[in-house]
């Protein structure tokens, strides 16, 4: 390798660090998992007392309402990868509403209401619960 091809290969790895990194960034931060409110203290009543729809199982309770989604999350599920998905009538995925990750009380922004909702491990591709409306 000469001088002018060490220098060609420095000043592409030079720019490879800078692009990557930016790349990961803006693609990340499209994703919106981290766009949910938490609150530290975990009360068991929702915030509002007018709810679209309601539900509850031995892991979370979930409020609908007309412009975002409650969901308060009772104990830290075992899983490390816990997204929150739109079901449709067929119990496909929809949409990434958002991301779970330790016991406490959510607030997701959506547009639309969705028919359902399931909490699903990517990592381990498995269903954790859904909601049964």
């Amino acid at each position: 390798m000469n001088s002018g091809l060490r220098k060609a290969h420095k000043y592409s790895w030079l720019l490879l660090l800078i692009i990557i990194p930016l790349i990961m960034f803006f693609s990340i931060k499209d994703l919106m998992l981290f766009e949910s409110t938490k609150n530290a203290d975990i009360n068991p009543n929702f915030s509002r007392s007018i709810t679209d729809r309601d539900f509850e199982n031995d892991l979370f309770k979930v409020a609908f309402y007309p412009k975002n989604i409650e969901i308060i999350l009772k104990t830290t599920l075992k899983n490390a990868s816990s997204t929150v998905y739109a079901v449709d009538d067929n119990n496909k995925k929809q949409k990434i509403i958002g991301q779970l990750t330790t016991a406490g009380i959510y607030f997701f922004d959506i547009n639309d209401i969705p028919k359902n909702i399931m909490i699903y491990d990517d990592i381990k591709e498995e269903l954790i619960t859904k909601t049964n409306f």
